[in-house]
């Protein structure tokens, strides 16, 4: 199964699921803050078995495995064989604000609600996280766990992520609000697309949240997958701004400034060099003078004079 709305990108995999099925959902971390897009983009060629269902970053989620398939992200045979994997990226020693700034909840929510709703595997699934002991007695008990749960469960790793600091009760909270279709679901994306202002009307239908979802009564939505690749350019573009030092106070003057008015200029100019030179010299002329390469040059050289004057 694929996500809807979500940016699908083909990890490289090297596990076949004996049986098909899936029951828990394991939490990650990545040991790095690197983007979703460049994990999901090395999980295209990695060749050392680690594969995962979904990467998460603060502004996306990516899936590279169809769901049905078996990942390698558990290092025991319980957990690749019985729990769909996200990679949260991130490391173990973050705080617990650092963890809830940084990790687009409301995405998160909506694929693991998704997951619940249609894959008839996870029918009983408990928004909770399971303990290891639970998870020793029952390799296919219905609930959360983490890397280090199931290290201490099922053994073949030495991974403890996601660390002490998750805040398992964000992702609990985020995961029940889609599954109840909340308001507040892609409220982000709701605000970006409606702002008619900003984007024009017509991008702005183009853009909106895809209602596509009728489960048991409830409505979900799922994000717009071209509202969505926006949002990523729109932050990335403001990182990069940020990375060139330019304070958006900068960036707003400069676009505050006014464009040079060539053919006002022009006119105003051809009746004083006409004096000035004792030849007629038309607004036209000056126009194209102006234009041209030269005349550009000579109006830089000019304006920085006077700005250095």
């Amino acid at each position: 199964m694929r996500i809807p709305g979500i940016p699908f990108h083909q990890g490289r995999n090297d596990y076949i699921d004996s049986d098909g099925l899936h029951f828990g959902i394991a939490i990650h971390n990545t040991s790095n803050t690197a983007s979703d897009e460049s994990e999901a983009s090395y999980a295209d060629h990695r060749t050392d078995g680690t594969s995962s269902h979904f990467y998460v970053d603060a502004d996306t989620v990516i899936q590279s495995l169809d769901t049905n398939d078996k990942a390698g992200h558990a290092g025991s045979r319980e957990g690749n064989e019985n729990a769909i994997a996200f990679e949260l990226t991130g490391t173990n020693d973050k705080s617990r604000q650092w963890w809830l700034d940084n990790i687009a909840w409301d995405r998160l929510g909506y694929v693991i609600a998704y997951i619940l709703q249609h894959d008839p595997d996870y029918a009983g699934f408990q928004v909770r996280r399971a303990s290891v002991a639970e998870m020793k007695a029952n390799p296919r008990v219905k609930a959360f766990y983490s890397h280090d749960d199931m290290r201490l469960a099922w053994g073949g790793t030495t991974h403890d992520d996601p660390g002490p600091n998750f805040p398992w009760d964000r992702l609990f909270s985020a995961v029940n609000a889609a599954l109840d279709g909340g308001d507040d679901m892609l409220a982000d994306e709701r605000d970006w697309v409606n702002n008619a202002d900003k984007y024009g009307l017509a991008i702005t239908n183009l853009l909106r949240p895809v209602p596509n979802l009728q489960v048991n009564g409830k409505t979900a939505t799922a994000p717009n997958p071209l509202a969505d690749l926006l949002l990523r350019l729109e932050a990335k573009t403001d990182a990069a701004l940020k990375a060139l030092g330019l304070a958006q106070a900068d960036i707003d003057e400069l676009q505050a400034r006014p464009a040079l008015d060539v053919a006002a200029l022009a006119a105003a100019l051809a009746p004083l060099l006409t004096d000035h030179l004792g030849v007629e010299v038309s607004a036209d002329q000056l126009v194209a003078a102006l234009e041209s390469d030269a005349g550009q040059a000579a109006l830089v050289k000019a304006a920085n004079t006077a700005e250095d004057s």
